[in-house]
């Protein structure tokens, strides 16, 4: 009998020399966290380019960050695509990559180090504590999963790719801590509260690590998304919150060394911080 997990790498291995983006896609949503409109715009470029140059993305030469700097930049319409967009097609690819060494189809990640443009950052100003703390009032008075995960990005700076991924096992209950993709993060003690009536639904401390579930729920980002949006609404905070202002939010609000705040890389960490720092005084500024 085959085992099905490597009837699985032999489908997908069969899809990209087929260029199947489709199959690969339907195959691997749940590893990617992403909507499906999302993934397909931003690995189409890439596959198309591939499959124009008989490239085999499973084993591409060794010039692939030089080769992909076309796709990642081209548009339809002309000209090149914003920062932003380059790197989350570049972030796609790269968590595509990863999903097939977690499945044994790749031993390592060709798209690792490929240079990138900057981020845009937007030049909006950063919510008040005080609009923050009616955003959570409202999460915890009607959906306590909201507010866990609203919880962890403000009080922990989590990045909603991590809330998706996130699983009871990375959680220790006993030292409070989490570990996170490239850190062991302190839980403050507003986040651990948040945490545990979802933990008692998922089977309590000593069940829910064992299972390996997903702390939370939610479908994909946009999921998440919508219900911050729904919860703005019904707090009557006008402009709305993202999570990309709540985690901003918290590094102004919190500072701490930066393995608190998810953060291997001192320098990346200033860098965030200094443009909380650059919101918060536009905001006074006003």
């Amino acid at each position: 009998m085959v085992d099905p997990a490597d009837e699985r790498a032999t489908k997908l291995e069969q899809a990209f020399h087929t260029f199947n983006l489709e199959q690969i896609i339907g195959m691997l949503r749940e590893e990617l966290h992403r909507p499906i409109p999302q993934l397909r715009a931003n690995l189409r470029p890439i596959f198309e380019a591939a499959q124009t140059q008989e490239m085999n993305l499973l084993s591409p030469p060794a010039d692939f960050h030089d080769w992909l700097q076309t796709p990642l930049r081209q548009i339809q319409t002309g000209g090149e695509a914003r920062a932003n967009t380059i790197r989350a097609r570049y972030a796609t690819l790269k968590q595509l990559y990863d999903a097939l060494i977690d499945l044994g189809v790749m031993d390592n990640n060709p798209a690792h180090g490929c240079p990138l443009p900057p981020p845009e950052h937007s030049q909006a100003p950063l919510p008040s504590t005080a609009d923050i703390q009616r955003l959570l009032a409202e999460a915890e008075s009607t959906d306590e999963e909201l507010f866990a995960a609203l919880t962890l990005i403000y009080q922990q700076a989590f990045q909603l790719t991590e809330l998706l991924a996130l699983r009871w096992s990375a959680l220790d209950f006993s030292r409070a801590e989490l570990m996170r993709a490239r850190t062991i993060t302190a839980l403050r003690a507003e986040s651990l509260a948040a945490l545990k009536p979802l933990l008692s639904r998922a089977g309590g401390p000593l069940h829910a690590p064992q299972k390996g579930q997903r702390v939370f729920s939610f479908k994909n980002a946009d999921d998440v998304r919508l219900q911050l949006w729904k919860t703005c609404q019904a707090a009557n905070l006008t402009p709305t919150i993202g999570p990309r202002e709540l985690r901003l939010a918290s590094l102004r609000d919190f500072p701490q060394a930066p393995p608190g705040s998810g953060f291997s890389n001192p320098q990346a960490y200033e860098r965030a911080l200094r443009h909380a720092t650059t919101l918060t005084e536009l905001k006074r500024s006003k």
